[in-house]
């Protein structure tokens, strides 16, 4: 039992859980970074590249906060929560950005927790495949290669 009369400390205002988990998840987030920097070895366990790793330290920290919320939300139990934490794990390390985009889609096909994540992450590189397709379309055309235009638009690539 507290000591009635003990001083009394300046009390900090509690802040809302949303922003605890936010600040504990992004706490994490950066011991990890430190741990990759001393050890390779984990760093290669989530990545192939830096980038990988940094994305795959970004989608963590986005699943576990979806997670969080979902706990709290009772959306899911704790037993399901620890299930997609392992199914995310599973399909660690990440190649590159295709392999990324398809472990997610597989991981939200599954659970709807993390469908909203493959999205923010599916797109950007949609958007820019997309802008790669209509520059390449267009060289073709202003080089009178309509047929090669067309193929490119179909989802196809030119023969020459």
């Amino acid at each position: 039992m507290p000591d009635p009369i003990a001083p009394i400390t300046t009390q900090t205002t509690p802040q809302p859980p949303e922003e605890n988990l936010s600040e504990e998840l992004d706490k994490a987030a950066e011991a990890t970074k430190q741990k990759m920097q001393q050890d390779p070895a984990l760093a290669q366990s989530l990545g192939t590249t830096p980038d990988m790793q940094e994305a795959v330290i970004d989608i963590e920290k986005e699943l576990l906060s979806e997670i969080m919320s979902n706990l709290d939300n009772n959306q899911i139990s704790p037993e399901e929560a620890e299930k997609l934490a392992k199914e995310f794990l599973s399909y660690l390390p990440i190649q590159d950005q295709k392999d990324l985009l398809e472990k997610l889609s597989k991981l939200g096909r599954r659970n709807k927790e993390a469908q909203g994540i493959y999205l923010k992450y599916a797109q950007p590189v949609e958007e820019d495949e997309r802008q790669k397709k209509l520059a390449l379309m267009s060289e073709h055309l202003q080089q009178g290669n309509i047929d090669h235009a067309l193929t490119i638009a179909k989802g196809g690539t030119p023969n020459a």
